[in-house]
């Protein structure tokens, strides 16, 4: 992948399923989010299989080099969350290598129900240099519908805005913050709900 395509460098680190903001969390769901990131247009499809054991997800570009393309990918639901223990997730994203090799990821998510917190946290295997890499985020309710967000992945952070003006629909607005001149916006409004 060339450098300043999809979403930037690490455009194919994103996006591998349900997110936080870009990067996958510990839970899966079914849904459609149209995002824009750094002015790139796509569509984001997952789907629930066998309850929520697994999540089939299709990410669609409209824009760029990639136009056109779909990258499939899946969550395998391997760890139930408790009262103490987080739910997690095994993953694959672009299993099919539509834009290069496999993803494979492992991710955590917890809700503290009484602080009005989820937190997120995992790491994936870079699939070039092979390198583990960490991201964690948190998502912290502050008034009924609306919540802020945050996450750090390859030291760089985004934080922004969620919020939840009907059932099941969500907007999101996020800035990417690479440095005093250099920041982008992302921008994302899903429907989540079983298909």
């Amino acid at each position: 992948m060339q450098a300043g395509s999809v979403f930037g460098q690490n455009g194919r680190t994103q996006y591998m399923g349900s997110t936080n903001i870009a990067m996958p969390t510990g839970y899966t769901t079914s849904g459609v989010t149209y995002l824009s990131d750094n002015s790139h247009s796509a569509m984001l499809y997952s789907q629930l299989i066998a309850g929520k054991f697994v999540e089939f997800s299709l990410l669609r570009h409209f824009n760029g080099a990639e136009k056109d393309k779909s990258i499939m990918n899946f969550k395998l639901n391997i760890l139930e969350e408790g009262s103490f223990i987080p739910n997690v997730v095994w993953g694959v994203s672009d299993f099919k290598e539509s834009l290069g090799s496999k993803i494979f990821y492992f991710a955590g998510s917890k809700t503290f129900d009484s602080f009005g917190v989820k937190l997120h946290g995992g790491f994936y295997k870079d699939p070039i240099t092979t390198d583990r890499k960490e991201f964690y985020g948190v998502e912290k309710t502050i008034f009924p519908l609306i919540a802020l967000i945050a996450e750090r992945v390859e030291g760089k952070h985004a934080i922004g805005l969620k919020m939840s003006p009907y059932p099941g629909a969500t907007f999101e607005y996020s800035r990417r913050l690479k440095g005093a001149d250099d920041q982008q916006s992302i921008y994302k409004l899903s429907y989540s709900r079983t298909f």
